[in-house]
């Protein structure tokens, strides 16, 4: 009776030992199957975050390419207008980092986060990624190409003088830099990995301004007159005064006018 009531105990316990280690490891898997869920969900919000720093990038290089600040070529065809980084940045925070945001003239001058910060940049516990306005840098540079193709633009440029080329600008690479620092505080990301300290993400995007940009109907003359050379008027217009006396029409001749934005009588429709 004895080695039955033995037996039976051991067995007892045997079953306990197996039960409690059955729910140690669902313990440890549940707790693992957490930290992963966990943890692939906030790399979905950084990856968000990425794509949004590359979006922001390009929209600072776009912003620089509808805007001309080429202040050596800007005197004679054009006004050097550009945006600084200050307005780019305050419109980054608003346009494309802001959630169900709106486009509106005073995004250049907000200089803070968007008043609707995006959900998708949230932990688990609702706590934003992104903290303050500071934490969002943005930085431009404008240069030429460093190619062969400069020097083409340049000659053009030099030849000018005697009406066979163009004054083209060369500085016309425009190249922005747009940086982001998100959940360095974070306290769900500071549990899941100890040693976080933040994460910055940061992308340069580099896009060539249109070189034909002359401001206005007069600048544009002024340009076309440089790769005209009957438009510089004077040695030509001796010349045609000596032939006046072979047919007085040459005297009405009208070399070299240049109208560009002039439309044809019939092209014009009626009135």
């Amino acid at each position: 009776m004895s080695l039955r009531r033995n037996a039976a105990a051991l067995r007892s316990r045997r079953r306990a030992q197996q039960g409690q280690a059955l729910v140690e490891v669902l313990v440890i898997a549940g707790s693992a199957l957490i930290l992963a869920f966990l943890g692939l969900n906030m790399i979905g919000h950084l990856s968000d975050a990425r794509d949004r720093t590359l979006s922001a990038s390009r929209y600072a290089a776009w912003e620089r390419t509808v805007y001309f600040d080429d202040t050596s070529w800007a005197p004679a065809y054009g006004s050097a207008i550009t945006k600084s980084d200050a307005q780019i940045r305050s419109e980054i925070a608003q346009r494309v980092l802001g959630h169900d945001t709106k486009v509106a003239s005073q995004d250049s001058s907000a200089n803070a986060l968007a008043a609707q910060g995006e959900p998708m940049w949230r932990d688990v516990a609702g706590k934003d990624l992104l903290k303050q306005y500071s934490d969002l840098q943005v930085s431009h540079a404008t240069s030429d190409t460093g190619t062969i193709a400069d020097k083409a633009v340049g000659f053009l440029g030099s030849v000018s003088n005697i009406g066979a080329g163009f004054a083209l600008p060369v500085k016309n690479q425009q190249t922005a830099s747009v940086s982001l620092h998100m959940g360095y505080d974070n306290p769900t990301l500071s549990n899941l990995w100890p040693s976080w300290q933040g994460v910055t993400f940061a992308d340069h995007n580099a896009l060539l301004t249109n070189t034909w940009t002359p401001d206005g109907s007069d600048k544009a003359k002024a340009m076309i007159a440089d790769a005209v050379p009957t438009a510089k008027g004077a040695v030509i217009e001796y010349g045609l005064d000596v032939l006046v006396p072979f047919g007085v029409d040459i005297a009405h001749l009208d070399l070299g006018r240049i109208e560009p934005d002039v439309v044809p009588q019939d092209r014009l429709g009626n009135k």
